[in-house]
């Protein structure tokens, strides 16, 4: 018996070990990812984003496709320095590597079964934007192709990882890029203004995302995703941490000087505490955290009264100097919102079956695309596509509650997707892969942020 306890014993540490080096090898990536994206700015050698591009494409052939997922989590707050310049387009670099990580979900899970009921409704969505083809140019119908293979990713993905994915290695993931995306920012604002502290409306934050609009809200998410590992986190250390990372965040936020920005964080926020101080026993770890990030707050607002003075008159001075203008105060949105909403009423088929995704910005002659979930998926997909679209996004949710059937969803939980919808209604979404990746992270965080049981069980990639 003591012969076969010590082979357990040895069978049990060398395993433990093994899973140790490869979630060590696995963090590397995200260094790699850091020290070529950074180093693309500071030197201004594209070569070296390039050569990520290829490093990954060859990486993701040889990990288990819930490693890639986190890989590809990590990299949409860079979107902008991530693409490949080609005559008359941009290929991004995150679209091709969706493709090779769409043929190693057919590789790796080749054998296994998926409920037709799933796979019909996937094929009838992407059928759904095909059958507007007849429409598209050259262009377009490669857009498409990519746009295809993007869904069919997703959508394989998120079925067949119902069992395996691990929450915490990809919200590890997603905030490192985000802060890579930030420290991108920082030497793109020095090396353009010579400061953060720009005191100008106009000259926002971007972060590595090329948009102040759409860097805001991966900063938003990355900020609620925060309460899954704070949630969790038994190291004291970390428990101090983690409210530093907070703030640190938020102030980049501050600094895009997104409207939508601060309402969305103020309401959330707001909610989030009222709803711990009525179930103060369950979050007791959330509560320290809240109560941490404003003791630094206090703290750090002593030391820096003036640039927190200057910023938040900044961000006001958005609303105020623009209350009398709705067409500036929503940069024009509305203005868009009109002209597509014209554009449907004038044509009955268009308003029930829409004029499809690609390019229909362009098609459309008005130039500028919709900002605006809601009214983009009208004009694309007309009233049936939205039908369309509802039916996607219930069937994912029915299928990550059939394999959670006993999981109660917290309020803290739903806070990434409420950021996400809230943030697309000024935003464009369909014509983004990107946003298909971050809706199935949202889902994926309503399914995996009450299960403290199976944390233990799952905790590396292979």
């Amino acid at each position: 018996m003591s012969i076969e306890f010590r082979e357990d014993q040895l069978s049990y540490t060398s395993k433990k070990t093994s899973q140790h080096l490869r979630q060590r090898l696995g963090y590397l990536d995200l260094y790699i990812i850091g020290f070529c994206i950074l180093s693309d700015k500071l030197f201004n050698i594209n070569l070296l984003v390039y050569s990520l591009g290829i490093y990954l494409a060859f990486r993701i052939l040889f990990i288990s496709p819930d490693h890639t997922f986190a890989i590809l989590i990590s990299l949409i707050p860079n979107l902008a320095v991530m693409f490949i310049p080609i005559p008359s387009m941009s290929v991004p670099i995150l679209n091709v590597l969706m493709g090779i990580a769409l043929f190693k979900v057919f590789i790796f899970n080749f054998k296994k079964p998926i409920h037709k009921n799933y796979l019909l409704i996937i094929v009838f969505f992407i059928a759904y934007e095909w059958s507007h083809i007849f429409d598209y140019d050259i262009k377009s119908i490669i857009l498409l192709f990519s746009w295809s293979i993007a869904i069919l990713y997703v959508s394989l993905y998120f079925f067949y990882s119902l069992k395996s994915y691990n929450h915490k290695i990809v919200i590890i993931y997603s905030i490192t890029g985000v802060f890579i995306s930030i420290c991108y920012g920082i030497l793109d604002f020095f090396g353009s203004y010579g400061t953060l502290m720009s005191n100008n409306a106009t000259i926002r934050f971007k972060g590595g995302a090329g948009d102040p609009n759409y860097f805001s809200m991966y900063v938003m998410i990355s900020l609620f995703l925060l309460l899954y590992l704070v949630n969790r986190e038994t190291n004291k250390l970390l428990k101090f941490m983690y409210p530093l990372i907070f703030i640190f965040f938020v102030a980049f936020g501050v600094l895009s000087l997104s409207r939508m920005f601060l309402l969305v964080i103020s309401l959330l926020l707001a909610l989030l505490l009222i709803k711990i101080i009525f179930r103060l026993k369950k979050n007791k770890k959330i509560m320290f955290f809240i109560m941490a990030v404003i003791g630094f707050l206090v703290v750090f607002s002593i030391f820096f009264i003036s640039e927190f003075t200057s910023i938040l008159n900044l961000l006001l001075s958005r609303f105020t100097d623009f209350i009398d203008d709705p067409s500036a105060l929503t940069s024009n949105r509305n203005v868009l919102a009109e002209q597509y909403i014209q554009l449907l009423m004038s044509d009955t088929k268009d308003m029930i079956f829409g004029i499809g995704i690609q390019d229909y910005h362009l098609r459309s002659g008005i130039q500028l695309e919709a900002h605006n979930i809601i009214v983009e998926i009208l004009v694309v997909w007309g009233l049936v596509g939205f039908l369309v679209f509802i039916m996607l996004i219930a069937t994912l949710l029915k299928y990550s509650n059939a394999y959670r059937k006993n999981l109660k969803k917290d309020f803290i939980s739903w806070l990434p997707i409420i950021c996400i919808g809230i943030s697309y209604l000024s935003l464009n979404a369909m014509s983004n892969e990107s946003f298909f990746l971050l809706l199935l992270f949202a889902i994926k965080n309503l399914m995996e942020f009450d299960s403290l049981e199976t944390d233990s069980m799952k905790t590396e990639y292979g």
